[in-house]
């Protein structure tokens, strides 16, 4: 690993909702390894319910940690480049994918630009994103905030979101 004074942290989201989808999401840790990015930690993974339209099958998701000497819009390069190497397909917007690789947080960095926002705007949306992130990086604060990822989680992460858990061992496959 590189210098820790050139190396940066970033949090990604990794989903999939065409079989095999356990598949996709073990090729985006290969892809990893092969580009120099250390994962520093990853969540459990969790099946969800696609929002939005069109409708379509539930995803299978995780949040991950990693490290490597990347900066800002290289995240997003790297995110695009493991999408590539699932054959994803923009045809449909918002439609099924083989793999979508989302850059939800960056230590120490913000961007707002039409390409990358960060922090994720779904982050305080998602309950798997808030519990993974908070589970990854419990001491990050978001822009603008003054409690950390793991007080924001403690205060939303209630009601409805409680019963969030890992996905069943059968649900990986799919």
């Amino acid at each position: 690993m590189a210098s820790p004074s050139l190396s940066s942290r970033a949090v990604l989201s990794l989903g999939s909702n065409l079989p095999p989808r356990g598949h996709w999401l073990d090729l985006a840790f290969e892809v990893f390894r092969e580009e120099g990015v250390e994962v520093v930690a990853a969540s459990p993974r969790w099946n969800t319910t696609a929002i939005g339209s069109p409708p379509q099958p539930d995803f299978l998701n995780q949040v991950v940690l990693v490290e490597a000497v990347r900066r800002g819009r290289a995240w997003l390069e790297l995110a695009l480049t493991v999408e590539r190497r699932a054959g994803r397909r923009r045809a449909v917007p918002k439609g099924p994918r083989t793999l979508d690789v989302d850059v939800i947080m960056i230590e120490g960095e913000t961007w707002c630009s039409p390409e990358l926002t960060v922090p994720h705007p779904a982050l305080l949306h998602r309950p798997y994103l808030l519990r993974g992130v908070a589970q990854l990086v419990p001491g990050w604060v978001l822009p603008g905030e003054s409690r950390s990822i793991t007080e924001l989680a403690r205060d939303l992460l209630s009601g409805s979101w409680a019963g969030l858990g890992p996905a069943s061992p059968g649900a990986l496959e799919g």
